[in-house]
Formats: structure tokens, C-alpha cells, sequence
């Protein structure tokens, strides 16, 4: 019997060091860990796309020794969350508030969409967390640091560019258009069809699109909105086609992106399909259009240019890894993982306050382009910086499965000079769809 005891006694003693040496084991790993939050609608596009890229970033910086603090070394750990945003608000504060709260996340990276956003910055800022978004892009989250710095400071905007730039973006696009449409078929003053999903984001950058590009250059034929998430747009599609538009522009996030490109290109409707469509970027939109989506011009943060010297490589890892093309909010994820890293360096600690003095001093050369912050005394605090010499994103044409960059094209266009010579290696003039040429030549 007191050899029994003498057993348990031993055993106790020896699973109360493993215990404790186990207990020693995780402070340590956690005292070298740096825990990242990644957030986003993971059932769709967007939400798989920040894991692409940002997981992407983190293996390599782990594979690389981690992030180096003060001699330190620490290695990143991810936690992810499905925010849910398409369908549910309420889900997606509930998912930054549980990676806070129950993950202990130290940073958050990630989501998408405006007005899910705008409420998760309330739960950032009751936690005072560091939150890099790369997918949402409207002014009033930046705007409402200026109104109140002490509160949403926390908020840093690594892209896409806000609805302001994204709207002088698509002036830009739709300009360009313009100009094609008049060279090849010599209309004076092209027709325009708007086509706007609901929502914050969209129908602002729709209104900044078309404000941009003077009244006298195009006709509007009417305006189109249709649900992010509609399956069936033939009703709309048709109205469009009757109404003889020379270009369609198109501002849309959602899913009803493929039904769209899908039935313009059945319908084989005259007119160039163009501007904002966000699930038009990835190889899954040409498969799930049946390649109708082809001629589509699209908004994207890259395309297989030379941006920087870090574009390509990260483009082909993503196509090799995952065989999708890396949509905007991939390379967003990707590069706001880098800024962090780079600001955690520079601060010298993991400390918020610090952290957030060096994140505002960011100046980055990334996968998008150059990456810098407006400073806090500026009407868009933390907002990034967009145009020549900064980020610009870019405008990608579908050609027989393939989505090329059109623009910038290195010509000035609406008093932006800047553009003048910009064109990134590997640039393709844009192309007319082909039904569309010979339609409007046959009216003559």
C-alpha cells in the first residue's frame, strides 16, 4: 500500500512539473506571439481573399524569423472570424467583439463593407485595438477621426482608396471609355446606362464617378440600382439594351456582379461594360459567367504590372497557391500585414499608443504602390493616400480568360497631370468588345 501511495505520490509530483513546465511553455510561446484578428464575409469572395492574402504575409514573415522587436523575435498567430457583413450587421460586430474578447487578438485586420464597418470601428473603438481595414472604402470612417480623434484613432485605412479617389478613379475609367468610343465609332457624346448596387459605398462612388467627367462629354440614359445580392438581373439588363446605351458603368461589391457581366454578354448588348465590379476580378467570375464576362473593364488594386517591384511576385504566389487571380482586397490584406510589421519595428514594442504613433508615419512601398497615411490634422486622418507616385490601383480588361491592365495608360486626363507618362510595364490598350463595333457600324 505505501508503495501504491509512494506511486501516486510520484506521478502527482511528475504531472505537476510537466503541468507547470507546460504552463511555462505557452507564456513563453505567447510572450513571443504576436495574435492578428483576421475579419471578413469568409463564404464569399472578399472573405476568402483577405485570408489569401494575409496568411500569405505571415508565412513569410514567420518562415523569415518573425518580427523583430528590440532584438526580440516574435512570431505571428491568426485567428479568423466570419464577420458575415453581406447578410448581417449584428454578425459582424459580434465578430470583432468575440477576436477581442474571447481570442485576445492583439491587432485586427480586415472586412469590407461600409456600413459593417462604420459599426465594428465602435467595438475598435471601445477597446482601444489597432484596426487596419483593406476592403471598405467610405470617407465618413476617416472623416469621423478628424470629428473625434481620441476615440477612432485606432482606424487605419491601407485601401481601397476612399470613395472620393475611387470616384475620381472611375472618371478617369469612364473617360477613357469615352474617348475610345468616340475614336472608333465617332459619336460625339456617348450614351451611358448607370447600373449601382444599394448601399453606402456604391452609390456614393457612383455620384463622385459621373461628377468628375463633364456634362457635355456623354448622355445619361437612366439609372439602374439592383440588391448586391440579386441572382436574376435580366429585367434590368433588358431595360439597359433598350435604352441604347454606348456604355454601361457599373459601381457593384456583391454577388450580382456574375449575373450581370453574364447577361450583358448573352444579350450581347452594344454598349462597354465598365467601372466597379468587385467579384469581376477573379478568375471564379470568368468561370461562373461562362466567359460572357469577356471585354468586362473592372477597378482592381493590381494587375500582373510592374506597380513595384514586389507586384508580380506576389501575384504569382497567390495564382500558384491558390489558382485564383488576387483580387483588390488580397493585396490590401497582404500589404497591411507588412505595414504592421514595419510599425511594430519601427515603435520598438507591441504597446497600442506607440504602435499607433509609428503606424501614422507609415510610408511603405508595398504590392499596391507607395503606402502613406493623411496625418491627423488632415480631413481624412489615417485615410490612404491615393494617385501618381502613391497608390493609383488600376482599371483590367477580361480577353479570352485572361484580365489585362488598361489603365493608367500614361495619359493626363480631368486636370490630373500627374497621369501624363504613367503606365506601368506591361500595359495593353483597352479593346472595344467586338458585337459592340459592329452593331453601331451597321447604324451608319
Amino acid at each position: 500500500m505505501k508503495i501504491v501511495r509512494g506511486k501516486i505520490k510520484e506521478l502527482a509530483i511528475g504531472f505537476g512539473l510537466i503541468f507547470l513546465l507546460g504552463v511555462m511553455g505557452t507564456s513563453a510561446n505567447a510572450e513571443n506571439t504576436i495574435r492578428i484578428g483576421l475579419l471578413g464575409p469568409m463564404k464569399y469572395m472578399p472573405g476568402k481573399h483577405v485570408l489569401y492574402g494575409a496568411n500569405l504575409a505571415i508565412e513569410e514573415i514567420n518562415e523569415a524569423g518573425g518580427i523583430m522587436i528590440k532584438g526580440k523575435k516574435y512570431k505571428i498567430a491568426v485567428t479568423t472570424a466570419d464577420t458575415n457583413e453581406i447578410l448581417s450587421l449584428p454578425d459582424a460586430v459580434s465578430a470583432m467583439e468575440r477576436l477581442i474578447t474571447v481570442d485576445k487578438v492583439d491587432f485586427l485586420v480586415g472586412a469590407y463593407n461600409s456600413e459593417p464597418v462604420l459599426a465594428m470601428q465602435e467595438v475598435m473603438a471601445d477597446y482601444k485595438k489597432i484596426y487596419i481595414c483593406p476592403g471598405s472604402s467610405h470617407v465618413r470612417q476617416c472623416e469621423r477621426i478628424a470629428k473625434n480623434y481620441n476615440r477612432y484613432k485606432y482606424f487605419f485605412r491601407c485601401g481601397p482608396p476612399n470613395t472620393v479617389f475611387m470616384g475620381q478613379q472611375l472618371s478617369h475609367e469612364l473617360m477613357m471609355v469615352i474617348e475610345k468610343v468616340r475614336e472608333e465609332l465617332d459619336v460625339k457624346k456617348p450614351r451611358v446606362a448607370l447600373l449601382c448596387e444599394k448601399g453606402l459605398w456604391a452609390e456614393e462612388n457612383m455620384k463622385n464617378g459621373i461628377a468628375g467627367v463633364p456634362k457635355d462629354e456623354f448622355e445619361i440614359v437612366g439609372h439602374w440600382s439592383v440588391s448586391r445580392t440579386a441572382s436574376d438581373v435580366t429585367a434590368e439588363m433588358s431595360a439597359i439594351k433598350a435604352a441604347k446605351p454606348h456604355i454601361i458603368l457599373d459601381v457593384i461589391s456583391g454577388p450580382v456582379g456574375i449575373p450581370i457581366a453574364r447577361n450583358w454578354g448573352e444579350l450581347k448588348i452594344p454598349a462597354v461594360l465598365v467601372g466597379a465590379d468587385i467579384p469581376g476580378v477573379t478568375l471564379a467570375h470568368w468561370q461562373a459567367t461562362n466567359g460572357m464576362c469577356n471585354y468586362e473593364i473592372v477597378q482592381t488594386s493590381i494587375g500582373r504590372v510592374e506597380i513595384t517591384e514586389k507586384t508580380i511576385p506576389f501575384y504569382d504566389k497567390i495564382v500558384a497557391k491558390t489558382k485564383e487571380l488576387p483580387a483588390y482586397i488580397a493585396a490590401d490584406s497582404y500589404d497591411a500585414i507588412y505595414i504592421l510589421k514595419d510599425a511594430l519595428e519601427r515603435a520598438g514594442t507591441t504597446e497600442t499608443e506607440p504602435v499607433l504613433v509609428a503606424l501614422e508615419k507609415t510610408d511603405f512601398n508595398g504590392v499596391t504602390g507607395r503606402i502613406k497615411f493623411f496625418p491627423k490634422d488632415h480631413k481624412w486622418p489615417h485615410d490612404l493616400m491615393w494617385g501618381p507616385g502613391k497608390v493609383t490601383w488600376v482599371d483590367a480588361q477580361w480577353r479570352d480568360g485572361e484580365l489585362v491592365t488598361v489603365w493608367p495608360d500614361g495619359k493626363a486626363r480631368l486636370g490630373e497631370k500627374g497621369f501624363e507618362g504613367l503606365k506601368y510595364k506591361g500595359t495593353k490598350e483597352l479593346e472595344l468588345p467586338p458585337w459592340m463595333l459592329k452593331y453601331w457600324k451597321a447604324q451608319k
